[in-house]
């Protein structure tokens, strides 16, 4: 009895160690996302489409919920700036949820933003959004892949 006990709080001592292992890492991954979130929004609401191109891999591809798939900083540069160009701003992303491991973390998030006025009113329109980021070889994240929708 003496020897299963042991070997059972063995076990118990292990599985812990591998839940806060477990937890630390997706708090590490939380930490990545809502720092990428930060630049993201920053650069967006800064109207600075350039910028927020520069945060996705070279041949990256988004998909704004329209059914085409842009692909390339480019693409997504022009989509950026005929946002910026239109008003938007005040743009938010709040996680839902977010994994991954390694080089590779996805999250999935609600998104918010705000149009130019117009008629005194301010629209506001949002959805879901998801991404996967990637770390190069330099160590930087950089996005993979976006796609959102957009709520009625």
């Amino acid at each position: 009895m003496h020897h299963f006990l042991r070997h059972s709080l063995l076990a118990l001592t292990l599985a812990l160690g591998l839940a806060n292992a477990a937890i630390a890492a997706e708090g590490k991954t939380k930490t990545t996302v809502e720092a990428a979130n930060k630049t993201w929004n920053a650069a967006l609401n800064g109207g600075n489409a350039k910028a927020l191109s520069e945060l996705y891999a070279e041949d990256a591809t988004l998909s704004a919920g329209d059914g085409k798939t842009l692909v390339g900083r480019a693409a997504i540069e022009k989509l950026f700036q005929g946002f910026v160009s239109n008003g938007v701003h005040n743009h938010t992303l709040e996680i839902i949820s977010v994994g991954g491991s390694g080089k590779t973390i996805y999250q999935v998030a609600k998104w918010n933003a705000n149009g130019a006025e117009a008629d005194g009113k301010v629209p506001s329109f949002g959805g879901i959004s998801m991404s996967v980021i990637e770390k190069n070889a330099a160590g930087v994240w950089l996005i993979r892949s976006h796609v959102w929708n957009a709520a009625p």
